[in-house]
């Protein structure tokens, strides 16, 4: 399985979010762009309040969203979100469906999408943890 490239349209997909409504990336399409970050398995405060700082930083300009395929339990992940205060839109998949989806095998992996759905940019990166900075250069290159 092959990580979607950029020039590839983004599959369109629907799923549980820890922090509120059901996501649809259909309904970010002719918006704005989508940061979609498959997040490290492992639970690091740290980073996610990194990633919370990103997303705040933006959200004029883009949707961030974060996957994850494991959790403690879904009571426990949406308690640890909404006590660190993220509102981002973050996205379970246990079943690993959106993962299939963009060819994730391993996370991290970072996709940016524009707002016409098509990604202009995709990497696979370090498994432990999000590079912040290299993140922020991509979102500087990639989102108008």
């Amino acid at each position: 399985m092959a990580l979607l490239a950029a020039g590839t349209p983004a599959p369109m997909f629907k799923g549980m979010n820890l922090t509120g409504p059901e996501i649809n990336l259909e309904n970010y399409k002719g918006k704005k762009p989508v940061v979609l970050i498959f997040a490290p398995d492992r639970v690091d405060p740290g980073q996610t309040n990194a990633v919370k700082a990103l997303a705040a930083k933006y959200k004029d300009k883009l949707e961030l969203i974060t996957a994850s395929r494991k959790v403690p339990s879904v009571s426990m992940a949406r308690a640890f979100l909404q006590q660190l205060g993220v509102k981002f839109p973050t996205l379970y998949d246990p079943g690993m469906a959106v993962y299939k989806l963009y060819g994730v095998e391993n996370p991290v992996a970072i996709f940016i999408i524009d707002a016409n759905g098509n990604i202009v940019f995709s990497t696979q990166t370090d498994p432990t943890k999000v590079d912040i900075k290299a993140l922020e250069e991509a979102i500087a290159a990639n989102v108008p």
